[in-house]
């Protein structure tokens, strides 16, 4: 490494970490003072709580114990700065001597030389010139200024102040670290400081699940109701009402031991099967009522002892393919585990409580339902007849049902033409990544140009601050100008990330909304030299993270000259500008960086006997300050820099006059180097061994990723990029493909999986064949609704069509199972295998059996509705979760009691015939 190159392990988080911060006020302290007191008391009291990885200190003034050179007086002396950085160092140390020995005892040697205060630093001897000593004081003066800077924070467009940002180690509960950290802030008070909070994630959390929970509980209660509408039976109602918390106590006691915590997608995994996870009790509770009302129709009444064995048989005769069925929507689920990334990690967490909730639904239907079924079936049952809910269903379905069955063959055609027009419906579709999940939070990240200074970033950052906070709904406006002290922000000067929190929504105007207020604060911020660009801080950082893209879009443009590069890049902004799709974009105008270079002359260093380092020492110390050695304060820490005064430095006449010490005497540095004016690079970006430049994209509302991606890349074909030059796009764009490309080779295979648990579960090819053949049809009801509804598709549709596809698989199953035992049930009674026959089981099988699968089907329903009307926190994900499966759902239930029975007595006629 470089001389003075520092080394130091990196936090074990990354900026998606970033969970919480809060700024520092006071009137009493200055911002070097508040600095002090976020670096050396706020920060190690919140590094000892548990989970957080770093405290970043950001904004304020680093103190600097600076000695200011005069140069007039250096010559006088003869004193070159390198004497002075020397003398500093070898004066500002303490030295251990081991120990000595005395009465038995160890004492340690100690040798004490740190420099204490200012007055120290000003008695350091340099020389000794005719027996007097010239000191530090003699050629300098010694004052605390602040150090450099490469960052500061404003609150509210107010001025500045200093902040902290606890930032998560990875793999922790977000949750459970921030509530620590705000406990442990109430403890540490200081007079005359107030402690702002300006970012908290844990309230995202808890609107998340909040919402959530009240979903649940809605969901329960639907469930509940349809039971007993269906059944008219308290009791049997009960068995639900105890399952149901049951299945998700035990899914949260999975959760736990794996290592889930609750949030938005873990929740939603519930949430989503809440209707699906009581299915098997549901078809168990009715056959049982109808296997007992069918024995006390003949007999009159029935014994305990009866009641007893009828309800066991029953419940063996429909659990094994009721088993089988609920592990095909476990199945189904497959796919998501597959998928890697940030898709990944979004999903994964609902994949696992929604596997969680089947699997221990399917394990309590055949064990703990057949139990309950006994203590609680008891009574009167009422007649599946005399429900008028039933009676008005069977009404509207059996004249359907038999009239398909006469027109068996226009409606397999009918049911062929309509998923053949469902192709261009898909065709239109819109994809996207994901859709915006709106944290309620918003990150403004406005392009300023490259090269820009602190004085001119605060003075944007400030400004912006103010216009935002001038909206009566901001609670308050974190605006970051440059990079807070950690290595998880690399960010410049130019790049200004603002934090905007919002007071509760009962405290806002009339009919304001998240996205009205964005719209309306872009409008607003029209700030010259600025382009406006939005994002909320988790998706934000994680698409920085991930791409080093902020914005939803962008392209990386590859080569090994940064100047060629920036050219493209601004034709290939210019020609994506035209486009009616775009709403902002621009790209890195990196070649903007102004210099003062020092080339350095070999040969008029050897006529004067000068190195070259006594030419970098001076830029260096003398010039930039550079740190020579460090002031201990007890815990706290400053540094100690020698520089020349301001007035020997402000402009490159003044530093092409410095003064080189040479064995000859004094001699300006003109004469050793060419000192010029420069233009280059302002910062430099590589990415896979070559030079990138981004061009950051964003598009218009409504305009998927994909579809501008398609758009732009026939402009972009028109660009003749020059040899050795190539781009790629980023973001959301290649999220998606990385995840399709996944997704391609796995669902197919899941399919095989599916087929096989069918097979198994009917034990007849052609059976499985009917179930798997019928299982696009559900999918076009999904696909209806989610262009109904404008949704672009995504991963979170996808997941809901795979949710969708074990639920259809399922109920597909039941449907076929009540057919067959139809018919063998009228053959077991010695009847003859004819037409009507066949005709007869399929009218009596699908018609006396509709209850238990409209029972299943507003279950499902039920549990999914709810969903559609939330509108908080996670509501956008989970919505494109729910509705191809509720969209799905209503398509599933028609190929269930129509296409299913139609198939069916086809089969079964022509094996008659």
């Amino acid at each position: 490494f470089p001389k003075g190159a520092r080394v130091t392990m990196g936090p074990d988080a990354t900026g998606v970490g970033w969970a919480y911060e809060y700024a520092l006020k006071s009137d009493r302290l200055s911002l070097d003072e508040l600095r002090s007191l976020q670096d050396y008391y706020y920060k190690y009291a919140l590094l000892g709580v548990d989970g957080v990885s770093e405290i970043a200190s950001v904004g304020g003034f680093v103190r600097d114990y600076e000695i200011t050179l005069d140069e007039a007086k250096m010559r006088q002396y003869g004193i070159g700065v390198e004497d002075v950085v020397a003398k500093v160092r070898r004066n500002n140390n303490d030295q251990g001597g081991r120990v000595v020995l005395e009465s038995g005892f160890e004492k340690i040697v100690q040798a004490h030389g740190y420099l204490k205060n200012i007055v120290e630093m000003e008695d350091i001897t340099l020389k000794t010139v005719a027996g007097h000593p010239v000191k530090v004081r003699d050629i300098a003066t010694v004052n605390m200024v602040p150090a450099s800077r490469r960052g500061m924070v404003d609150l509210n467009g107010e001025g500045e102040v200093v902040g902290g940002i606890v930032v998560v180690r990875f793999g922790e509960n977000p949750y459970k670290v921030i509530q620590a950290v705000k406990a442990k802030l109430k403890s540490l008070k200081v007079p005359g400081v107030e402690v702002v909070e300006t970012y908290d994630r844990s309230s995202l959390i808890d609107k998340a699940i909040d919402t959530l929970k009240h979903t649940l509980v809605e969901e329960s209660i639907i469930v509940m109701l349809i039971v007993a509408l269906f059944l008219l039976h308290i009791r049997s109602a009960l068995i639900i009402i105890i399952i149901l918390p049951i299945t998700v106590a035990m899914t949260f006691l999975l959760m736990k031991l794996f290592g889930l915590g609750s949030n938005i997608m873990s929740l939603g995994g519930i949430a989503i099967a809440i209707g699906a996870m009581v299915d098997a009790a549901i078809v168990m509770v009715e056959n049982a009522h109808k296997h007992i009302h069918k024995v006390i129709s003949k007999k009159g009444s029935i014994t305990p002892q009866e009641r007893h064995e009828i309800i066991i048989a029953s419940a063996k005769q429909v659990g094994k393919p009721i088993f089988f069925a609920l592990m095909l929507v476990v199945i189904s689920f497959l796919p998501i585990f597959a998928l890697s990334g940030q898709e990944g990690r979004l999903f994964s967490p609902l994949a696992y409580t929604k596997t969680f909730a089947m699997v221990t639904g399917a394990v309590l239907s055949i064990t703990l339902v057949p139990i309950l079924m006994l203590f609680f079936i008891k009574g009167h049952i009422i007649p599946e007849e005399r429900n008028w809910l039933n009676r008005f269903f069977q009404i509207l379905y059996v004249p359907v049902l038999k009239l398909s069955l006469k027109l068996r063959y226009g409606v397999l055609v009918a049911a062929a033409v309509v998923m053949v027009l469902i192709y261009p419906l898909y065709q239109k579709q819109k994809w996207e990544f994901m859709p915006m999940m709106n944290e309620q939070t918003f990150m403004y990240m406005p392009v300023t140009p490259y090269g820009i200074g602190i004085d001119l970033s605060k003075e944007l950052t400030q400004k912006t601050d103010a216009i935002i906070k001038s909206f009566p709904e901001v609670e308050t406006v974190f605006g970051k100008a440059g990079r807070a002290d950690t290595a998880t922000d690399p960010a410049p000067l130019a790049m200004i990330e603002t934090i905007v929190t919002f007071k509760p929504q009962d405290q806002w105007r009339p009919g304001v909304t998240y996205a009205g207020l964005m719209k309306e604060m872009e409008r607003t911020l029209q700030v010259p030299g600025l382009i406006n660009s939005w994002t909320y801080p988790i998706r934000g950082r994680i698409d920085m993270l991930l791409t080093g893209i902020r914005t939803p879009l962008g392209i990386k443009l590859f080569g090994s000259d940064h100047e060629v590069l920036e050219r493209v890049a601004g034709e290939i902004e210019e020609k994506l500008r035209d486009l009616n799709s775009t709403l902002s974009v621009s790209h890195d105008a990196t070649n903007n960086g102004y210099y003062i270079d020092i080339d350095i002359d070999q040969e008029a260093l050897s006529r004067y006997g000068v190195t070259k380092q006594t030419i970098l020492d001076m830029v260096g110390y003398g010039v930039g300050g550079a740190q020579v050695g460090t002031k201990f304060e007890k815990l706290e820490r400053y540094p100690i820099s020698v520089r020349y005064d301001a007035s020997y430095r402000d402009d490159i006449e003044k530093l092409k006059t410095l003064l080189v010490k040479t064995k000859s005497g004094f001699q300006p540095l003109e004469r050793f180097a060419h000192v010029h004016f420069a233009q280059g690079a302002s910062v430099i970006k590589s990415e896979k061994g070559l030079g990138v430049n981004f061009i950051y994209i964003t598009p218009k509302a409504g305009i998927s990723p994909k579809a501008y991606k398609d758009e732009a890349e026939q402009l972009l074909k028109k660009i003749a990029l020059p040899t050795g030059l190539y781009y790629e796009w980023a973001g959301q764009s290649q999220y998606l493909e990385s995840a399709m490309e996944r997704l391609v080779y796995i669902i197919p295979a899941v399919l095989v999986i599916i087929f096989l648990l069918i097979y198994f579960a009917l034990r007849d090819i052609a059976y499985a064949l009917i179930v798997f053949f019928t299982l696009p049809f559900a999918m076009i009801g999904g696909l209806w609704l989610v262009d109904f509804l404008n949704f672009n598709l995504s991963i979170a549709v996808i997941v809901g069509f795979l949710a969708l596809l074990g639920i259809a698989a399922e109920t597909a199953i039941v449907m076929v199972v009540y057919l067959d035992e139809a018919l063998h049930e009228r053959l077991a009674a010695g009847r003859k295998a004819d037409l009507a026959l066949v005709r007869e089981a399929v009218i009596g099988g699908a018609a006396m059996r509709l209850r238990p699968k409209l029972m299943t089907v507003f279950a499902i329903l039920g549990g999914l509705v709810p969903i559609l009307y939330i509108s908080g926190v996670g509501s956008e994900v989970m919505q494109r979760i729910a509705v191809p499966m509720i969209g799905g759902m209503i398509s599933s239930t028609l190929l269930t009691l129509i296409i299913i029975p139609v198939l069916f007595y086809i089969l079964k006629i022509k094996r008659v015939q």
